[in-house]
């Protein structure tokens, strides 16, 4: 495209409970025709399911390899997330939006980049093992990529320091999650991701690939605008560090370069999500390692009620304790809220921190004592919540099939973040009015144990007290966003549950090269009421039996001829 062109562009960071805010009142200002959001552009068709009545955040789309290995990618999406709220904005005004980032087959070819870059490491070092990979990644790329080795670690922590705030999340919420003036988020914003171009150090394979994704996003304006929008009813909504190249003085990517990306056939889809995985205990941050708190925060932006936080989270706090037996007094939040305003005002806050907030709870609600608190201040700031999609929608073949034996079973309530013990009775119940009813513990069984032969963590068996019983078992129930990836991945063994664990099973056989290996597939098989796969594991035992038989016959021929020699 030969014309210059410059469209409207927002950059924010990911999971922002401010930028969203700023962003949904950016949009009702232009009132763009077309919305463009930084996410997998060939998973642009799911952001109608994800817009859908009866999906609620937090959820996740999934990208992973039809082929082995298996490589996974996951986009995360929270009510307060940016590209969340774009996408609601442009379902309500009937606007078009698409996603603009390169597409999953490219980003899941670079993790088996790196994967290789790793393994020549380790080959290439002296003591065989490979250097360590940095765990820090720009705010801006897509969750759960690769780690890029070369990327420097210190810069966000720089800003914080120079600063004066302890860390950068405390940096970030103090200067841009609590600025509600007009249009200055999108500047502040633009200018924070310029300053971040500048100041990078040298990280040669994280630029360049971050150059390869500009490019693309590039291409990808250019094409809308040749399809008949104009740019200046474009809105494209993008990590900040992104935001300032987004225009026609930097080259669009081409096709001939377009052709030259390495790529690895991919699949989609949606899951639900959880507060616990978004926070970085659990691995993934990104900003936001209290999302349940970054929810008061957005409720409280939406309310216009920003100066209410402080007081809505401490009470929150309070009301842990007394739930879990503890009294606290509507004094000691009433101080708290006057002690967190006072903390902010002594580094010229618009609104205390979350770290203030935090040391409020410990001084006045913990009596000074964090063991006090410790799991009050857990429950308000990470939460328990996980995501809801309409049934259906966008699910694999297994994850229809798990859901069809979830309500045949019976097994919905359990379904939840929260551990659930599960006794199970294998006997007949010759109480039962029709044969499911009577053995509906038995099928449960069977299927746990192929929930277990699969990988997939839900379920987790106890060791039953009825040491002498084969009819008695326990087991833990815990759903997790981890769950739904194990199911998702063993789409690739089989269609349904059953045809996944049967396949399991024949590639355990054809590797088994042990007596013991072959006998725990009997049991197993058995345990899942696989009665096909028993059979044969029943053969492979008979058949390695057979063989070391006739192997220390062998032997014992031998010993006999050297004796008579």
């Amino acid at each position: 495209m030969s014309k210059p062109w410059r469209t409207n562009v927002f950059g924010v960071r990911h999971l922002s409970p401010a930028g969203a805010w700023h962003l949904r009142r950016y949009l009702d200002k232009i009132k763009p025709d077309l919305v463009l959001i930084e996410g997998l552009s060939d998973a642009s068709e799911l952001i109608s399911h994800i817009t859908r009545k009866g999906t609620r955040p937090p959820i996740a789309l999934l990208a992973y390899t039809d082929s082995l290995p298996v490589r996974t990618l996951i986009y995360p999406l929270a009510k307060y997330s940016p590209e969340f709220q774009a996408m609601c904005w442009a379902n309500e005004h009937d606007a078009a939006v698409e996603f603009i980032d390169l597409p999953s087959d490219v980003f899941l070819a670079l993790q088996d980049i790196e994967q290789e870059l790793l393994d020549r490491r380790r080959k290439l070092a002296p003591d065989g093992t490979a250097p360590r990979a940095s765990t820090a990644a720009t705010e801006e790329t897509l969750p759960d990529a690769a780690a890029i080795p070369d990327r420097p670690i210190n810069l966000y922590e720089q800003y914080a320091r120079l600063s004066g705030e302890p860390d950068y999340e405390t940096y970030w919420e103090r200067n841009f999650e609590h600025n509600v003036d007009g249009d200055s988020y999108r500047l502040a914003a633009y200018e924070f991701g310029q300053s971040l171009r500048e100041l990078e150090q040298s990280a040669p394979r994280w630029r360049a690939e971050n150059l390869v994704r500009e490019a693309y996003m590039r291409r990808r304006i250019e094409a809308a605008i040749a399809s008949g929008y104009a740019p200046e009813k474009i809105v494209a909504v993008v990590g900040a560090f992104h935001a300032p190249v987004l225009t026609s003085e930097f080259p669009a990517m081409t096709d001939e370069e377009l052709a030259l990306l390495r790529r690895r056939s991919s699949k989609f889809t949606l899951m639900p999500y959880s507060y616990f995985k978004l926070s970085s205990q659990s691995g993934y941050g990104a900003g936001n390692q209290a999302p349940a708190y970054y929810e008061l925060l957005w409720e409280a932006l939406e309310q216009d009620n920003l100066a209410g936080l402080p007081s809505r989270y401490l009470s929150l706090v309070a009301r842990n304790l007394r739930e879990a037996g503890t009294h606290r007094s509507t004094a000691e939040v009433i101080e708290g809220v006057r002690l967190a305003n006072t903390l902010s005002a002594l580094k010229d806050g618009l609104a205390p921190t979350l770290l203030d907030l935090r040391d409020s709870a410990i001084t006045l609600i913990g009596h000074g004592e964090l063991s006090a608190v410790k799991d009050a201040i857990a429950r308000v700031e990470v939460g328990t919540a996980i995501g809801e999609l309409p049934k259906g929608v966008s699910q694999t073949s297994i994850q229809a099939d798990f859901e069809r034996e979830m309500s045949r079973l019976k097994l919905e309530k359990y379904k939840t973040t929260f551990k659930q013990e599960l006794s199970l009775d294998l006997r007949e119940n010759r109480q039962a009015k029709s044969a499911e009813a009577a053995f509906l513990d038995l099928n449960r069984s069977s299927f746990f144990h192929r929930l277990r032969i699969l990988g997939v963590s839900f379920v987790t068996p106890l060791h039953s007290s009825q040491q002498s019983s084969t009819w008695a078992e326990k087991w833990v129930l815990q759903w997790s966003p981890e769950s739904e990836i194990q199911l998702i991945e063993a789409v690739l063994l089989g269609e349904t549950v059953e045809l996944a664990t049967a396949y399991k099973f024949k590639t355990i056989l054809e590797a088994c090269e042990s007596i013991a290996q072959a006998a725990e597939v009997v049991q197993s098989a058995c345990q899942c009421g696989m009665m096909k796969s028993m059979e044969a594991a029943r053969r492979r035992l008979q058949e390695l039996s057979l063989d070391l038989r006739e192997n220390r016959q062998a032997k014992s021929a031998e010993a006999a001829f050297l004796d008579l020699n």
